[in-house]
């Protein structure tokens, strides 16, 4: 089975825990701390150090460059003493490992009553997922030369956008294969959870990260914006998703 016929994250976990184990052994950490980690127990760390388990996918390219990181922050934390990895956390590398290992074209078949225009949008779609692709490979393999912590994580947070892009892409490309994009079906969270999302997110815009902490490092400041870009972003897509349930 290769990683990019699975279609379900959770079938990559044991591929990525067998990974994070190997790795969390290389650097000294003993099975129990590993197991408590990871929420397993020791006789699977074994199992996955040994290669028993979480081998059985082949063609899995750029797991170093996704994994890894989560490695290092796993290993940060069992030093820290504070805790282990959330069940959300491998699934996003899951993800991330899903999208950046998509090989080959991506197979057009577009109705008879298709239009130049919806062959048009397919064909720049699938120059971005290429461009998005390259463009996170890239930023994986600069992080990994790069020895500076702040710019290593503003790389990786780079490349890791670069992936959700190319997920976004990847599945509006699905959805004109399958449905030709004339399908309009809608349904829209609870109203009231919207509004109290937009709430969260508008007390978060009040404090400015960037100008209110104090940080010489130049790159923590960008780090800093970025989070409060991604906040104003947020509200305005919940703010527009209110809208259209109205």
């Amino acid at each position: 089975m290769k990683v990019n016929e699975i279609k379900n994250e959770e079938r990559l976990l044991p591929l990525i825990r067998a990974h994070l184990a190997i790795k969390l052994a290389s650097e000294g950490f003993h099975a129990k701390e590993i197991a408590e980690s990871l929420n397993i127990t020791r006789p699977a760390v074994t199992q996955y150090i040994k290669g028993k388990r979480g081998r059985d996918l082949s063609s899995t390219d750029h797991i170093d460059e996704i994994v890894n990181p989560l490695a290092e922050k796993l290993a940060k934390r069992i030093r820290s003493g504070l805790g282990g990895l959330e069940t959300i956390e491998l699934l996003e590398t899951a993800r991330q490992l899903m999208v950046i290992n998509k090989s080959g074209p991506v197979t057009v078949s577009v109705r008879a009553d298709g239009t130049d225009r919806k062959l048009g949008s397919i064909k720049l779609l699938r120059d971005r997922l290429e461009l998005e692709l390259t463009a996170a490979e890239k930023y994986l393999e600069l992080s990994n030369k790069t020895v500076d912590e702040h710019t290593k994580m503003l790389l990786r947070l780079i490349a890791s956008d670069s992936i959700k892009h190319g997920d976004i892409v990847s599945q509006i490309i699905s959805w004109l294969e399958i449905e030709g994009g004339n399908e309009q079906r809608f349904q829209a969270p609870e109203h009231a959870v919207l509004e109290q999302m937009i709430v969260l997110e508008d007390t978060a815009n009040e404090v400015n990260l960037r100008r209110t902490v104090k940080t010489a490092h130049p790159v923590a400041r960008l780090l800093l914006e970025w989070i409060d870009t991604d906040e104003e972003k947020h509200e305005k897509i919940v703010s527009k998703i209110l809208r259209l349930s109205e």
